[in-house]
């Protein structure tokens, strides 16, 4: 098939497009290399096009498009709510109107049953531009996405736990902050659902074979919330490093709980905690 992928040369979207590649599809890439640097998947594409995807004037035609592209870090949403709202709505309306395709895959977040965020919002606002103004569509509700193949990497400052505490595990920082130790949960911090980017790869992939599901979303996840203490215990195990911790104040727009209420039938999981945990470690010490 010819795919589009934006954001390709993100994370996800570097991952994503290795593994179709695998497939033997067509693939052209857009990005804006937006955090200044960027996983290098010029090799896997076969078109490449530095291409903002808030854009009106973009357009294309192909058999299926992964969206990819936007911004996604909570507390700078906070910060900055206007600039979620335009990349995330706008980017979407500008594919869904613009780019021709019998299948528009969505990468939504968790995030959107509390809300909580500029950042939730702005997604669950594009899912509705996607089912409005798009016949064909797969939105992925994403849960926290981690772990590597071993050659691509989130980009700009770390912000999601498992990396932090691996840069901790590899000696690049002295400690990892946990924000909240008295929420309503097992241990007082927050519980979040895990899913390797591999696993999450394949469903992609899965959904690009299977085509356009219509549903109201599809639930990327492992189905398993893990507090933040037990992730930094889990990365204690996986390294055998200590991991010193600082506690701090709750921050604005964080859930208590995140985790799957109903797994798609397009994820398979071939990987765990421990998996995503080591795979992250191992990437800190090779950079």
């Amino acid at each position: 098939m010819k795919i589009l992928v934006t954001g390709c040369n993100g994370y996800i979207g570097s991952h994503v497009a290795e593994r179709l590649k695998q497939d033997g599809h067509h693939l052209t890439g857009w990005d804006i290399d937006f955090h200044g640097e960027s996983n290098y998947v010029k090799y896997l594409l076969d078109e490449f096009s530095y291409t903002d995807v808030t854009d009106f004037r973009v357009s294309g035609e192909f058999d299926a498009v992964v969206h990819l592209a936007g911004l996604s870090i909570v507390p700078e949403s906070i910060k900055f709510p206007y600039g979620y709202y335009r990349t995330n709505i706008m980017g979407t309306e500008t594919i869904v109107n613009q780019v021709k395709s019998n299948h528009i895959l969505f990468a939504s977040t968790s995030s959107a049953w509390e809300m909580a965020s500029p950042y939730a919002r702005s997604k669950v606002a594009a899912e509705d531009v996607i089912r409005q103004f798009s016949n064909n569509y797969t939105i992925f509700r994403f849960f926290n996405v981690s772990g590597t193949n071993g050659n691509f990497r989130q980009l700009g400052e770390a912000t999601h736990l498992i990396r932090v505490a691996a840069e901790v595990a590899a000696g690049k920082r002295d400690c990892l902050s946990i924000y909240g130790t008295d929420y309503p949960t097992r241990d007082g911090t927050c519980i979040r659902d895990y899913v390797h980017v591999m696993d999450l790869a394949d469903a992609i992939a899965e959904s690009i074979q299977r085509g356009p599901l219509n549903t109201p979303y599809e639930c990327i996840g492992s189905n398993v919330g893990y507090s933040v203490l037990e992730v930094v215990d889990t990365m204690r195990k996986v390294t055998g490093h200590k991991i010193p911790v600082k506690f701090a104040a709750p921050r604005n727009g964080d859930a208590v709980s995140s985790v799957v209420d109903k797994l798609s039938e397009l994820v398979t999981l071939n990987r765990t905690i421990e998996d995503m945990c080591l795979s992250q470690y191992q990437l800190e010490l090779s950079k």
